[in-house]
């Protein structure tokens, strides 16, 4: 009809703009639904809606983008406070909950196996555990020395305890574990039939025990 306004054509939502922060968090969520396998920079520049050849504007390659995502997921890690206890209890704490923290991506937890995480959400940590380790009396060399050890226990505990929420309940996991180790005969495996219910018991008290070992042996050296 003559004279009438014509419809607005249908436009489709505006595209966030791309930023090194949305690709770090579209790539923990890659991390978070798949696995860190699943991450490559395709796949994120198809979750953003890009080309791959964007994401290099922000990031050198995939390794340095894994090594951002973890630092994205530490860095909703709390510190203790002094009403958490003294150097040692506060020290125990921010591990478990650095655990705890990058158990909730899957397998992320294995970067600090192969890389030195050295993000600044990361560095924050690290920064307080020497500060708690030296309040602890404990001399510089072995503080250096013992964030790596600790930096390798939470790796390890953070991918046990992500595997322990996977598809295979924890008590089927022993169970199996267990059916295994029974099996074998005792004439060429005696120490391990002895000991077989040990080898799959604990759970969270196993993880604190192995915790308590490092520093009790920090301390033994000092």
């Amino acid at each position: 009809m003559p004279g009438s306004p014509r419809p607005n054509p249908r436009t489709s939502p505006a595209k966030a703009p791309l930023s090194l922060d949305a690709i770090v968090a579209a790539a923990l969520d890659l991390i978070d639904e798949l696995g860190c396998d699943a991450v490559s920079m395709r796949r994120v520049a198809q979750a953003l809606d890009t080309g791959s050849a964007s994401l290099y504007v922000y990031v050198s390659d995939r390794r340095e983008l894994m090594l951002s995502t973890h630092d994205l997921a530490v860095a909703a890690v709390e510190l203790p406070t002094d009403g958490d206890g003294d150097w040692r209890a506060r020290l125990e704490l921010l591990v478990d909950r650095i655990v705890a923290t990058l158990a909730t991506h899957r397998d992320l937890a294995a970067v600090g196996f192969t890389e030195a995480p050295t993000g600044p959400h990361m560095l924050r940590l690290i920064e307080e555990m020497l500060r708690l380790l030296r309040l602890g009396g404990i001399q510089d060399a072995a503080s250096a020395w013992a964030v790596d050890l600790l930096g390798q226990y939470i790796a390890s505990a953070a991918l046990e305890a992500a595997a322990r929420t996977g598809t295979e309940p924890v008590d089927a996991t022993a169970a199996r574990l267990d059916a295994v180790y029974q099996a074998l005969p005792a004439e060429s495996y005696p120490t391990i039939r002895a000991v077989a219910p040990l080898l799959t018991s604990g759970g969270s008290a196993r993880a604190a025990w192995k915790l308590r070992v490092i520093i009790d042996g920090l301390l033994a050296q000092s």
